[in-house]
C-alpha cells in the first residue's frame, strides 16, 4: 500500500487570520496592499486634478485660487509618500493612521479657516454654509484602499474629531452665535426668523453634529466592506497556497480538478492505472565520499528531473522513497494514453538523466525504473482536516519488483508485457527488449517483461 498526504485539499478556503511575518499568504497580501497604496495614489491624483478644475466655478474671489491649488498638492503628496514607505517594505500599520489624520486635518484647515492673505469678507461661521463638508467623504473613502477596517474606522472619527474643533474654533469668534431656541424662533416674525436663519453668523449646532455622526456612520459601513474584502483577500491567498502545495503531488490539470470539486476523491474505486517506479542505482557507494550536503543536493537534482517529467506527462508525484520516485498515471482519473504516458515519461527521465550527467564529474547516477499497468484500488481516507490518497493493489508491488528487476538484468527500465498491451503509439516501443518471463517475489505466475538500456 502507497500513501500520499494532502494537506487539506478540500476546503482549501480556511477562515482569514493573521499569518506569520514571512507566511506566503502574508507575502500575497503586501503585494495586494502595495497595489492598494499605487492605486490610491493614482485615484487621488485625478480627484485632486477634477476638484482643481471645479474650484474656479466655485470659489470666489479668484485671488485665492493659488492658496486653495497649494494645500490641495499636499494631499497627493501624502498619497505618493504612503505608497514609497509602504513600497520600501515598511508595511507599519501606524503609517496608514498619520496619513489619515494629516488628511483630515488638512481637509478640516481648508473648508474652515479663512484665507490669510486677504481680508474677510464673510464672518467666520460662513465656513459652515457652504457644503465644504462634503469633501471630507473623498477622504473617508480613499481610506478604504488601506485595506485596514480599523484605519476606516478611525478616518471616520479622526474627521469627526478634526470637525469639531474647527467648529469650536468658529463658536470663539464674538459674531458668532447660537440660535437654537424653539419658542422664541416660533414667537418671531415670518421675517425675522428668516434674517435669524440665513445669518452667516449663526452656527447650527444640530447641523454639525449630523455631519459629524454621517462621517463615522460612512466610515463604519466602509469598514465592515474593507473587513469583507480583506477576509476574500485573504482566502484567495491562502487558496493558492493550497494549489501551490496540491502542484507538488499532482500535475496541473488534476490540481485545477482537485480545486474546482469539493470531494473528487473521497469515493472509493477501482481503476485501471500505470505505476512507476524509479530508484538510484548504487546510492549507497555514490554517497559514501560524498558530503551530507553533496548527497541531499544530488537527491533534490535526481528527484527533479523525475518531478519535472512526470508532471510534464501529466502524472502524479505519488511520493519520493529515500532517493527513490513513485509516480502513478490514470489518478485519479483515467485516460486513454495512461500506458503511453508513462512510458514517454521514463525514457524523458533517462534522457534528462544523460544530459545531468555529461555535466557532472564523478561517477554518474544510474537510475532503475519500473512501470506496470493494471487494476488498483484508490482512494482517500482519514479527516476533513487531514486526508491521504492511498493506492492500493498486486499492481503497486508488481512495479516495484520490476525496478529491481533492473539490477539482475543491467536495463535501465523494465516496462510489464501488461502496460505494453496498453500502449496506444506503437513508436513508443522502438529499442525495448522483451526478455524472459521473471519470477518475482510474491508472484506464483512468472511476469513477461520487456526492458529499456540507454547505453
Amino acid at each position: 500500500m502507497t500513501t500520499t498526504t494532502v494537506n487539506t485539499p478540500v476546503p482549501a478556503l480556511a477562515p482569514a487570520t493573521p499569518v506569520a511575518k514571512h507566511d506566503p499568504v502574508d507575502t500575497a497580501f503586501g503585494r495586494e496592499e502595495l497595489y492598494a497604496r499605487r492605486l490610491s495614489l493614482r485615484v487621488r491624483t485625478i480627484l485632486v486634478i477634477a476638484v482643481l478644475a471645479f474650484l474656479p466655478f466655485v470659489v470666489n474671489p479668484p485671488e485665492v485660487l493659488p492658496y486653495f491649488y497649494g494645500l490641495s498638492l499636499f494631499f497627493v503628496l501624502s498619497a505618493w509618500l504612503h505608497y514609497r514607505i509602504t513600497k520600501a517594505g515598511n508595511r507599519s500599520i501606524a503609517w496608514s493612521y498619520l496619513f489619515a489624520t494629516f488628511d483630515v486635518v488638512l481637509i478640516t484647515w481648508i473648508l474652515l479657516v479663512p484665507v490669510p492673505y486677504i481680508e474677510p469678507f464673510l464672518p467666520p461661521g460662513a465656513q459652515l454654509w457652504f457644503g465644504g463638508s462634503a469633501y471630507m467623504f473623498i477622504f473617508i473613502a480613499t481610506a478604504a484602499f488601506t485595506y485596514a477596517p480599523g484605519v476606516v474606522v478611525w478616518t471616520g472619527i479622526a474627521a469627526a474629531a478634526a470637525w469639531w474643533v474647527g467648529v469650536l474654533w468658529i463658536l470663539q469668534s464674538p459674531e458668532t452665535f447660537t440660535f437654537n431656541d424653539v419658542a422664541a424662533i416660533t414667537a418671531m416674525t415670518v421675517d425675522q426668523r428668516n434674517d435669524v436663519m440665513a445669518d452667516f453668523r449663526r452656527v447650527d449646532l444640530g447641523i454639525q453634529a449630523q455631519t459629524s455622526f454621517l462621517f463615522v456612520i460612512v466610515a463604519a459601513a466602509l469598514a465592515a466592506f474593507v473587513w469583507r474584502v480583506r477576509k476574500l483577500v485573504y482566502d484567495s491567498a491562502t487558496a493558492e497556497r493550497a494549489r501551490g502545495n496540491l502542484a507538488r503531488f499532482f500535475s496541473p490539470n488534476i490540481v485545477a480538478e482537485l480545486s474546482t470539486h469539493d470531494e473528487p476523491l473521497r469515493a472509493g474505486r477501482r481503476q485501471d492505472i500505470a505505476i512507476m517506479f524509479s530508484d538510484i542505482v548504487g546510492f549507497t557507494e555514490l554517497a559514501e565520499d560524498r558530503s551530507p550536503d553533496d548527497v541531499l543536493a544530488l537527491l533534490r537534482e535526481v528527484h527533479g528531473i523525475a518531478a519535472r517529467q512526470v508532471f510534464a506527462h501529466h502524472g502524479t508525484l505519488d511520493k519520493y522513497l529515500g532517493d527513490g520516485v513513485m509516480a502513478t498515471f490514470g489518478t485519479p482519473t483515467t485516460a486513454d494514453d495512461d500506458a503511453d504516458r508513462a512510458l514517454a515519461c521514463a525514457k524523458a527521465i533517462l534522457r534528462d538523466l544523460a544530459q545531468f550527467n555529461a555535466q557532472q564529474s564523478g561517477p554518474a547516477v544510474r537510475l532503475g525504473i519500473g512501470l506496470h499497468y493494471g487494476d488498483v484500488v484508490l482512494g482517500d481516507i482519514g479527516s476533513d482536516e487531514r486526508l491521504e490518497y492511498t493506492v492500493i493493489g498486486d499492481t503497486v508491488n508488481v512495479a516495484s519488483r520490476l525496478e529491481r528487476l533492473t539490477r539482475q538484468i543491467g536495463a535501465d527500465l523494465v516496462i510489464s508485457d501488461a502496460l505494453c498491451q496498453h500502449l496506444r503509439d506503437p513508436g513508443l516501443a522502438d529499442g525495448l527488449v522483451r526478455g524472459e518471463p521473471a519470477q518475482l517475489r510474491g508472484r506464483e505466475e512468472p511476469v513477461a517483461f520487456w526492458s529499456f538500456s540507454t547505453a
